[in-house]
């Protein structure tokens, strides 16, 4: 191997390590009021099925601060953007410890514009280091980032738990948020030197989704995502409180067959890139996962207590890997459909459908639980979505590769 391959795989290991542990942390983040909703939402007059409109909330700020980020990630440099959220990540939490719904309000602002910041940095970022015929594996592996926080949140706060209040265990999180802050500082030296300077307007925010919305392929694709996305944050937020509150499962146990379902989805990601890079063409993989998402939804709505551990365990298992592995095909076939230095601007537009489907997705799950008394019946809901995007990615199929390197 010679030196200047050595060189660009270190590239690639240190680009991908840098923006997988941003992703890893907005999204523990995020997954931690619903890890916490069972013992916590007492505390702020509220049932566990509340927490799906904090998730809306918060989804809704990274919807706007995803449009802007490409502007952000031009200006001020990709690798800056993916400290300031590691930054939004510290004081969100540290804010959110505190017992109130005004002080919850704030905390869900600051992480939902981190979390909206993270992907136009990290694709402007891995656009650049990674090569064309591995950009799916790639971006595969940088969104393993989002199962991998999920399964930290619910792992760790329910251990967390065991020795300190929920609030205290908060701070813990946000102490190791600001470490990272420090960490992704060199990275600002390889990736912020060619800014921008562009002012951000009004008409800014519009101009991504005007440019997704003018290429019919990326369009699909985002509405496509967004659909996906609802799927993917209601099993997400609603899962520990399934199985703890009608199904008996202790907030431990609960937790962990959670984390399962998301080192699932986190190994689904790696794999199903590996697959769109050399198999099948992305959108061939991203119905098939729509499909088998929606089998598993079927399934969880038919859950009872009389169901063994081990199938419950199996299915949700099998639906983190569908319903939460797919973000990484979809982020790269974006990037790989974008004119060049368009990336990031791209990447922002179609995020602002994919966060669509996160602000939808839990209020209307939570909605359907809340009237029927089961969440089971949300689960039943959320089948039928994924089938319509299968649908309409069979209907009409555009022209692409079957794998990397051979394309248009």
């Amino acid at each position: 191997m010679s030196g200047g391959e050595e060189s660009r795989i270190a590239r690639v290991v240190a680009a991908v390590g840098a923006t997988l542990a941003v992703q890893s942390l907005t999204a523990m983040a995020l997954a931690v009021p619903s890890v916490l909703a069972p013992v916590a939402a007492g505390d702020f007059d509220a049932a566990p099925t509340a927490v799906g409109r904090w998730v809306g909330f918060s989804y809704m700020v990274a919807m706007f601060a995803g449009l802007a980020g490409g502007t952000f990630v031009g200006r001020y440099g990709p690798a800056r953007m993916l400290q300031v959220a590691a930054l939004g990540v510290a004081l969100g939490l540290a804010v959110g410890a505190g017992a109130h719904v005004a002080l919850l309000l704030v905390c869900g602002a600051l992480l939902g514009a981190a979390h909206g910041l993270v992907n136009p940095a990290s694709s402007a970022i891995l656009a650049v280091a990674s090569p064309p015929q591995i950009r799916s594996m790639v971006f595969s592996i940088k969104q393993t980032g989002v199962p991998i926080g999920g399964a930290v949140a619910g792992t760790l706060v329910p251990a967390l738990l065991l020795w300190m209040s929920w609030q205290a265990a908060v701070l813990v999180l946000a102490l190791g948020a600001a470490a990272l802050f420090a960490l992704v500082a060199p990275y600002r030296r390889v990736y912020d030197g060619a800014r921008r300077r562009e002012r951000l307007h009004l008409r800014g925010f519009a101009a991504p989704v005007a440019e997704v919305w003018a290429s019919r392929p990326i369009l699909e694709l985002a509405l496509v995502s967004t659909v996906y996305s609802a799927v993917q944050i209601s099993f997400i937020t609603y899962l520990v409180s399934y199985l703890k509150i009608e199904l008996g499962y202790s907030l431990v146990a609960a937790g962990l067959v959670f984390s399962a379902s998301q080192v699932a989805g986190a190994l689904g990601r790696v794999a199903w890139g590996a697959v769109a890079d050399h198999v099948f063409e992305p959108r061939a993989v991203l119905a098939a996962l729509g499909l088998v998402m929606a089998l598993c939804a079927v399934a969880l709505a038919l859950f009872t207590p009389d169901w063994s551990r081990a199938a419950v365990l199996a299915v949700c298992v099998l639906y983190g890997a569908t319903a939460v592995g797919w973000n990484g095909v979809f982020l790269a076939e974006v990037a790989r459909l974008a004119p060049e230095g368009r990336v990031a601007i791209l990447t922002g537009g179609t995020q602002f459908f994919t966060f669509a489907g996160v602000l939808i997705g839990p209020p209307l799950f939570g909605a359907i639980a809340s009237l029927t008394g089961r969440y089971g019946a949300g689960f039943a809901a959320a089948a039928a979505l994924p089938l319509l995007a299968v649908a309409v990615m069979l209907a009409s199929r555009q022209p692409g590769r079957t794998s990397a390197g051979r394309g248009p």
